[in-house]
């Protein structure tokens, strides 16, 4: 399948090479330099960026640093005229997904979007998505904002949210979710006050009425 195509690229580069790349991504967002990079990243939602890598600056290698702090999921390329062997091994701890050099060549460029491709494909699976895109990566049992932040979550409401996940669009009973959070203590305690103060703490935490329930039936997870 090609996500590419239902994909936005946040751009650092030419006109022309805008017109190029629109040819695979369903919208391409044009910087002329890396200068505003993070601000467009934290108010759009972009799954790919490829910066302008300019070997007398080290902005481009601080803008990936700042992204992986939190954000692990975001595809980042390179686009560069040369890339020394000492500047790629500065690159290996970012797990950026290629380097593209300039001026384009057809045959590179085609690798490099077949990497990226095969990578999203890996997120999507990987990736719920919530209304005003808040966004779950199970596999990093992360929790993001639109804004790519992570919001923290404890020990169970963690416990809680991935019970939801696993069950799709099933409902959840509480004496299941009950014994998934409180294990043992769930046969000799009364934990539906503890199920009720989770629930709604969890549920201050993700966009409005992400977590539906049927009284006496359970609770499911509406997401995207």
């Amino acid at each position: 399948m090609n996500r590419l195509k239902n994909t936005s690229l946040l751009l650092v580069g030419n006109p022309n090479e805008k017109q190029y790349f629109e040819e695979h991504f369903r919208d391409v967002t044009l910087l002329e330099d890396n200068k505003n990079v993070l601000e467009y990243y934290q108010k759009n939602t972009f799954s790919t960026i490829f910066l302008d890598f300019d070997s007398k600056k080290s902005d481009a290698f601080e803008i990936c640093r700042k992204i992986r702090e939190h954000d692990h999921t975001t595809v980042m390329v390179l686009l560069a005229y040369t890339l020394s062997e000492k500047h790629l091994h500065k690159a290996l701890p970012l797990h950026l997904s290629g380097c593209i050099l300039r001026p384009l060549q057809r045959r590179q460029v085609k690798e490099v979007l077949s990497n990226i491709n095969h990578e999203l494909e890996y997120v999507s699976e990987d990736t719920i998505i919530f209304q005003d895109d808040y966004h779950f990566h199970s596999n990093q049992k992360i929790l993001h904002t639109p804004r790519h932040e992570e919001i923290k979550l404890t020990k169970n409401e963690l416990k809680l949210l991935i019970l939801l996940v696993k069950a799709k669009d099933e409902l959840v009973s509480e004496e299941m979710i009950e014994h998934a959070i409180w294990e043992d203590d769930s046969f000799e305690l009364d934990c539906s006050g503890r199920l009720k103060n989770l629930l709604y703490n969890l549920r201050k935490k993700l966009p409005k009425n992400s977590i539906s329930n049927n009284y006496k039936l359970g609770y499911r997870l509406i997401h995207l």
